[in-house]
């Protein structure tokens, strides 16, 4: 096979990945499961890498150290101008507490382990992606900890080989690598779908797909099936992932079993060599996919721009119609310009990597200095505002120590444990858990908060995007509450995230996980809510239900402080966001059981809401009232509540 064969093949594909990525990050309706691109790329860089590990371990001039300087000097020119841009933009456009987020990512990408990093925070698919500038990085960590591990890997197979006797083809090598990612395969579908999202253990299958892709392209088997079916149904194989992946919304699932669909498709076109695919092997495709990883690195960035200041939602069409086109010609001027380095790579090897690692260091020494200041406060002249949302931004609502886990619901936060008196519990999601702050500072009582954050507790429901096992959190919760333990029962929960009309939750029959309206009922949450409620009131127990908090279309202490710096403009009010709609069949509901006279329905609304406005800064105490769209700042929460002082005991009473 030629080099250039090769290279025209493989640019085609690229060019086909990153526009599938760009275009979904974008929000293209029509390209709804583009980042599917991702496993695409992953199975290039397999592919290749395989081709130059094996012929170099064969050959006998393979060489670790420089196999891995020769990567850096891929990878690193290219991302270090993008740290560098974000840094600088940062330190001027950005204040403090962004600064300081911005630049902790920075470090990790650096460093080439923010699929860790971000594997902890929020996930890929989540609707908060306006401070996480470097999200996309995850993939490079995960092929540049590939590429620590694959020749290693490599070697041990070639031994194994040549330990039973292999031959050219390799065949014992083969089936080594063939077991190795069938065992990343089944790890990627057993473990949680977060950790399996960034993992390379859990991504290793799909470069290792691409190199076994390599290692048979002389097998016989293939001959017959080379040429334009494979290639143009390889293609046509990517793109139907994407499209089934949309259309089933597998995205919280992903990758799973579900990403051998893309994965197949890339090995086919991989295995096709056919170099008259007129969809790839053009100029336009092949300069796109020559430019691609220079595209792939600042895309996200100016995606993460027009989201930050609301371009992207405000005016998708004006973003999709210069951010794409940015996109490509900031890609190009890093391909001309950047990625070259044609000195460093015609330098020895020392120099080079004391080059790189000299600026390397720079980038990673100003990360930390912008990290351990807090994003450099010295800029600006009134820093209250920023430490107030900053320290809101990094609150917890509840400690950890209450957080339930799938398979794990034994824990419980205990306040005023053996006081004498009526105990009471408070259960439900983290909704629940942001009313800690108020018990821990006023109640006396015995009080025990059960809490699973994301899940809703309604019997039977679990979410729609992931099963966490929250039917088994919501059994065991309801069970507590009948126990005869507690006097009270309190309820909080998103009500307005799991009402019937958001189809967020789903119960589980037959083994399928069915929204109401499929299950052919879409009051169902709200029945099991009243069975589940009325059982309790029945037994004499008091509950009472903490109504629905408002939920914000941006994070307000973020929101805040940004408006505050850019505008000098101090956000305290907005307009109540407009979700009476989606809580009403609940809020029916508890108008019905206040028949009951141990039944109780609490407001917190009309402390911070009065009328089409919502205060999300007390200006008087300077504290943002929520620490993120809808979870109250547990220093404003202390401060108020006193709707719950006569369910329990308290200084006053």
């Amino acid at each position: 096979m030629s080099q250039q064969k090769l290279q025209t093949d493989i640019n085609g594909l690229r060019a086909v990945s990153v526009l599938m990525v760009v275009l979904y990050h974008f929000k293209l309706r029509t390209l709804g499961g583009g980042f599917v691109g991702v496993d695409v790329f992953f199975v290039i860089s397999g592919y290749l890498m395989t081709r130059i590990i094996v012929d170099g371990m064969v050959a006998g001039r393979f060489h670790y150290g420089h196999f891995l300087l020769k990567r850096a000097l891929r990878i690193f020119p290219a991302l270090y101008a993008v740290v560098l841009a974000l840094l600088a933009a940062g330190a001027l456009l950005l204040p403090p507490a962004d600064l300081a987020n911005l630049a902790a990512q920075c470090l990790r990408a650096l460093l080439f382990v923010s699929n860790d990093y971000y594997a902890g925070q929020q996930g890929y698919f989540s609707a908060g992606i306006d401070d996480r500038w470097l999200l996309h990085t995850w993939s490079l960590s995960v092929e540049w900890q590939f590429y620590m591990l694959y020749p290693l890997i490599v070697w041990v197979g070639l031994r194994l080989d040549r330990l039973a006797g292999g031959n050219a083809r390799h065949r014992v090598f083969t089936l080594f690598l063939l077991a190795m990612a069938l065992g990343s395969l089944a790890l990627c579908i057993v473990i949680d779908h977060q950790s399996a999202f960034f993992s390379v253990a859990t991504r290793s299958w799909q470069m290792i797909a691409g190199g076994l892709v390599y290692l048979g392209r002389d097998l016989a088997w293939l001959r017959p099936l080379q040429g334009r079916v494979l290639s143009y149904g390889g293609l046509a194989l990517i793109v139907a992932a994407a499209a089934v992946t949309h259309l089933l919304q597998l995205e919280q699932g992903w990758p799973s079993c579900y990403a051998v669909m893309p994965v197949a498709g890339a090995c086919l076109l991989l295995a096709a060599r056919h170099d008259n695919n007129v969809l790839l092997n053009n100029p336009v495709m092949e300069r796109l996919g020559a430019w691609s990883y220079s595209i792939y690195l600042w895309h996200w960035p100016i995606v993460v721009a027009y989201t930050i200041t609301g371009v992207l939602d405000d005016t998708p069409q004006l973003a999709k119609l210069t951010g794409i086109p940015l996109s490509i010609v900031l890609g190009y001027l890093s391909f001309r310009y950047i990625e070259p380095m044609r000195r460093l790579r015609a330098a020895r090897a020392a120099p080079a990597t004391a080059a790189l690692c000299a600026a390397g260091g720079v980038l990673l020494g100003a990360s930390l200095l912008d990290t351990a200041t807090g994003g450099l406060p010295q800029r600006v002249a009134d820093p209250a505002v920023y430490l107030a949302t900053a320290a809101a931004s990094r609150a917890a609502t509840y400690p950890a120590a209450c957080e339930n886990s799938p398979g794990d619901n034994r824990h419980v936060c205990r306040l005023n444990q053996g006081q004498p008196g009526d105990k009471v519990l408070v259960l439900g999601d983290s909704h629940a858990g942001h009313l800690y702050a108020w018990f821990a500072a006023h109640s006396k009582s015995d009080t025990t908060f059960y809490i699973r954050s994301g899940c809703p507790v309604i019997p039977g429901f679990e979410l729609k995007i992931e099963d966490r096992g929250c039917r088994d959190y919501t059994a065991a919760a309801f069970r507590l509450a009948g126990s005869g333990a507690y006097r009270t029962v309190i309820v909080s929960q998103n009500w307005t995230g799991f009402s019937p009309a958001a189809d967020a939750i789903c119960t589980v029959e037959g083994g399928r996980c069915l929204t109401p309206r499929q299950a052919g009922d879409a009051q169902l949450a709200v029945t099991r809510t009243r069975d589940a409620l009325q059982q309790l009131l029945a037994r004499h127990i008091r509950v009472v239900v903490a109504d629905a908090t408002p939920q914000f279309p941006f994070n307000v202490p973020k929101t805040i402080a940004r408006q505050w710096y850019w505008h000098g403009r101090l956000v305290t009010q907005v307009p109540a966001p407009g979700s009476a709609a989606s809580t009403a069949p609940f809020d029916r509901l508890f108008a019905q059981l206040r028949r009951y006279p141990h039944f109780a329905l609490v407001s917190l609304r009309k402390d911070f809401c009065q009328g089409d406005m919502c205060q999300v800064y007390d200006a008087h105490h300077q504290l943002p009232v929520f620490v993120d769209k809808d979870h109250f700042n547990p220093a404003w929460m202390a401060m108020h509540g006193d709707q719950f002082r006569p369910y329990v005991a308290t200084a006053a009473q």
